[in-house]
Formats: structure tokens, C-alpha cells, sequence
């Protein structure tokens, strides 16, 4: 111990100072090591591009459609277990948890989906449960809570909340025609959704063939 002490005295400053770029280079490789590979990082979603309010026939089955990227802050990446959305609508909040995305084109039910640093876009698909009747989209402002199952966290993480309103011509025609959908298109620069009417096609194919567009106007 007494010689440690003695070596300690014994160094110049000249020493120090050429220690200094060492430990600091050690420190950040230790630090880029953690980030890599011990840090978890955050699950979040860019603001969707496009929301859709529909039916699936035949069974009149209420479906929520949804555009966006999922991306992790972290290159360890995570992975989802399950997506639900929680609505607030006119008459109460429903749940929509049968969660369904797009994969390789094709439409795939929810389940271990990876999200890495780079992100993974595609369309959401959400459905409420099977048991559920006699659904009807009303006119008036809607709540949109989007929320992720991630594996090792104990509690949903909410992953973005927003907000559209359903006009009453809009919500009669979804009501009343199979093929009718609403479109809530994002504008970036009036910073909402601008709705549309479509008949014909179904969501997330692009282009859209043989539909009727009609504007909604607020």
C-alpha cells in the first residue's frame, strides 16, 4: 500500500494529462458497449398517415385501420406481444384487441412481432371481440389510444393518442352501405386528418381501383 501511495505522489502532471485521453477513450467504449447490447430502449410509433373507420363483411365485424412505423431507440430492438386500440367515442369507449398487421403484403394475425432501431412500417388492423353487436359508428369526435404489449414489461405501453371526427353524412354511409369506408387522411400542414368517403376497394391497396371519392365538407 505504501509504495501504491508513494508511485501516486510521484506522478507529474505530465503524467495526468496523458492519462486523461485513455480514460476517456475506455469510458465511451464501455458506454457504447452498454448501448448496443445492454440498453433496451424505447418501443414508439410515428403519427399515422392514415386512419380508416370500416365494417368487414359479412359479418358487420367494426374495424379500425391504421398506417404508421414502429421503431425502437435502441439497436437491442423489441418485441411486441400484442396491439390494441382503447376508442372514446360519443357513447362510450370500446376496446379494439384482435390485432392483425400487414407482413410481406399480406394481412397476418398479430403476434411476436420484432421492431428494431431501423423500424418496421405497416398496416394495423383492429377488430373488438367476436362477441360484440349491433356496433354502430356515430357522429362526433373520436379518442384513439394505441397501446403495445411489450415482452418483459409488465404494464401496456401507450404508444400515441389521437383524434379524428366522424361528420353525420360520413357516419350514415359507413353505417348503411357494405362497401362504404371513411379515410382519415393526415394533413401535415394544417397539422389534422381530412376525411373522405370511399366505396369500393379495401384498405392498404394501393392503388385503390374503381372507387367513388367523395369530399367531406367541414
Amino acid at each position: 500500500m505504501d509504495a501504491i501511495v508513494a508511485w501516486i505522489v510521484s506522478l507529474t502532471l505530465r503524467d495526468y494529462v496523458t492519462a486523461v485521453p485513455g480514460l476517456i477513450g475506455f469510458g465511451l467504449s464501455v458506454f457504447t458497449l452498454w448501448a448496443a447490447q445492454f440498453r433496451r430502449g424505447n418501443l414508439q410509433m410515428t403519427h399515422p398517415t392514415l386512419i380508416c373507420f370500416k365494417f368487414d363483411w359479412p359479418r358487420r365485424r367494426p374495424k379500425i385501420f391504421l398506417r404508421s412505423l414502429l421503431f425502437s431507440t435502441a439497436s437491442r430492438g423489441r418485441v411486441i406481444e400484442a396491439m390494441l386500440l382503447k376508442v372514446h367515442g360519443p357513447v362510450g369507449v370500446m376496446t379494439f384487441d384482435y390485432w392483425g398487421h400487414t407482413e410481406a403484403g399480406k394481412l397476418t394475425l398479430g403476434s411476436g412481432l420484432f421492431v428494431g432501431q431501423t423500424g418496421v412500417a405497416s398496416d394495423h388492423h383492429f377488430n373488438p371481440h367476436m362477441g360484440v353487436q349491433q356496433f354502430e359508428f356515430w357522429q362526433g369526435e373520436y379518442k384513439i389510444d394505441v397501446f403495445a404489449k411489450i415482452v418483459g414489461m409488465e404494464e401496456r405501453r401507450k404508444l400515441a393518442s389521437l383524434s379524428v371526427v366522424l361528420s353525420g353524412d360520413a357516419a350514415a354511409e359507413i353505417n348503411q352501405f357494405e362497401e362504404a369506408a371513411i379515410y382519415f387522411w393526415w394533413d401535415g400542414e394544417a397539422l389534422k386528418y381530412d376525411p373522405q368517403i370511399e366505396r369500393g376497394g379495401e384498405p392498404g391497396t394501393w392503388p385503390r381501383q374503381k372507387t367513388r371519392t367523395v369530399k367531406i365538407q367541414e
